[in-house]
């Protein structure tokens, strides 16, 4: 939680120091002056060993790049461009929506009606704050800032995906590198770059190139690899209060009571979807008195004659799917359970009402997913072959 905040405090007043640069700038140059500076702090942690790489397919990551870095500030700054700092702000908390719609197709991740409720509700409350200002000519601004909040919601399922093989310095290493080479490219190109050295873009540059382009990277990136896609989307409704803040304060924005009504809604609902999502945790662990023990844990499968790994990560996923330890090894071990191999070499063993994917190795196998089969998403699947 605590690195939400920080990221929800930093993005918050990015928004207030993009539109201070762009009144000198244009967008192309501002962003390859951006992801200069956090360029040259990436390459100096890795020259001082900071930042250490292994041998990995790193070219995996343009999938990723693709979304964030490059689509994402490419439309968020031509919109800041054209609207004020407040009304980006309250666009990008139509951020958790979209993940939690995409969390559902892509990763089965879901939350009770409750949650929804509450994600509803923040929404809600991010619309008070800045109010309802459509005008045909921020119009287009709008339109581009909602194409960069789908930008950001594909990253944060993406990188969720990705965070399994690659750890947060190397992502945000890359993505930084890229987009200093995509943004500097593209504006000289098209004709507009240019070396423009005031106050004004100097300290924008430094701190989005620093803190919000690096460090706070550094920090989303931490986050999407510890907590779900859903939990970690909803700080940016956070990122909205601090952005209207930020313009009231030092832009001269007038404040309403509806904002103030806005700004107490957003921190009351992000606080009560943390604390539900700690109690919810809280109360499985109790309820079947879960210990360190239950982590790390090796189930032999009857089956294919080999033990299952059960992974940390593995295990709150069951958590999330409402699968308990005992109806788990009760699949596995049970001879009435039917094992398949897929085509992608994965092994799905199901019970008719509990369907576990797994990953075979060498020595062990390791659980990839599991879902009751009511969850399971209406797809024809590609044919497998019977073990």
């Amino acid at each position: 939680m605590l690195a939400g905040v920080c990221v929800s405090l930093i993005f918050g007043f990015s928004f207030l120091f993009t539109k201070n640069a762009l009144d000198h700038l244009n967008p192309l140059t501002f962003l390859s002056y951006r992801f200069f500076v956090a360029s040259v702090l990436f390459v100096a942690l890795k020259f001082f060993g900071v930042i250490r790489f292994e041998k990995k397919p790193y070219w995996k990551l343009w999938r990723l790049i693709i979304f964030q870095p490059i689509l994402y500030f490419l439309f968020e700054t031509m919109g800041v461009a054209r609207i004020n700092s407040s009304e980006a702000g309250m666009i990008v908390a139509l951020i958790p929506i979209v993940v939690n719609v995409l969390a559902i197709f892509m990763l089965k991740e879901r939350g009770d009606s409750i949650h929804y409720a509450l994600l509803l509700t923040s929404f809600l409350g991010s619309v008070l704050i800045v109010g309802f200002n459509m005008t045909a000519q921020n119009l287009f601004g709008k339109l581009l800032m909602l194409l960069a909040v789908f930008s950001a919601a594909l990253y944060t399922i993406n990188a969720r995906k990705f965070s399994k093989e690659f750890t947060p310095e190397e992502i945000s290493f890359f993505m930084m590198l890229s987009g200093f080479v995509f943004f500097t490219l593209l504006s000289t190109l098209t004709g507009q770059f240019k070396l423009l050295l005031n106050v004004h873009t100097v300290s924008a540059a430094l701190y989005l190139g620093i803190l919000s382009s690096a460090v706070a990277f550094f920090l989303l990136n931490y986050m999407v690899k510890h907590a779900s896609p859903i939990l970690t989307s909803l700080f940016s409704n956070l990122t909205t209060v601090v952005a209207c803040l930020a313009g009231v304060i030092f832009r001269g924005e007038r404040v309403g009571s509806e904002q103030i009504l806005g700004v107490t809604i957003v921190l009351a609902s992000l606080f009560a979807i943390t604390y539900r999502s700690r109690q919810t945790k809280t109360e499985f662990f109790n309820r079947r008195k879960v210990t360190h023990d239950n982590v790390n844990t090796v189930i032999h499968v009857n089956l294919l004659g080999k033990n299952l790994l059960l992974t940390p990560h593995a295990y709150e996923r069951m958590i999330e799917r409402g699968v308990s330890l005992e109806e788990l090894k009760n699949v596995l071990e049970s001879k009435d359970s039917r094992a398949m191999v897929q085509r992608n070499g994965r092994i799905k063993v199901s019970d008719g009402h509990i369907e576990v994917i797994l990953q075979p190795s060498a020595a062990v196998l390791y659980l990839v997913t599991v879902m009751k089969k009511g969850e399971r998403r209406r797809k024809r699947s590609s044919p497998d072959s019977i073990v």
